[in-house]
């Protein structure tokens, strides 16, 4: 199965899709922001903790499907930040189950990561 990759999300977030199956990422990485833009309900992403320079054949996550998605800007000043303006993705998804990456699709540094995956069952794990 090919699929976009959302590359770098906590392992916090990754914990509480597994546990409820349902979750809405807030997202500001550029690659993953180009990932939902290539992206339409019912599409399907793998979803990893791992960055997207890292993300090799063998490469564990989740499967997910997306149920909402959206784009907006949102306003606001930071210390930490020269711009008062930010893009973020918000993706609900559901859990449809684990998956291994088997070939990475070759990706340039600002193109959204595209993955080659292997289901697996939980009896892997």
């Amino acid at each position: 199965m090919k699929a976009l990759a959302l590359t770098g999300v906590g392992p916090y977030a990754i914990s509480e899709i597994v546990k409820n199956h349902i979750k809405t990422l807030n997202l500001k990485n550029i690659c993953n922001l180009l990932a939902l833009e290539s992206s339409k309900v019912g599409d399907f992403l793998f979803i990893t903790n791992i960055s997207k320079e890292d993300v090799i054949s063998g490469t564990d996550g989740l499967i997910v499907q997306i149920k909402k998605i959206s784009i907006n800007n949102q306003s606001g000043y930071s210390r930490s930040c020269d711009e008062t303006e930010s893009v973020v993705g918000k993706v609900q998804i559901e859990l449809l189950g684990y998956a291994s990456c088997s070939n990475v699709v070759e990706t340039g540094l600002m193109d959204p990561s595209v993955v080659i995956l292997k289901a697996r069952s939980v009896y892997d794990l």
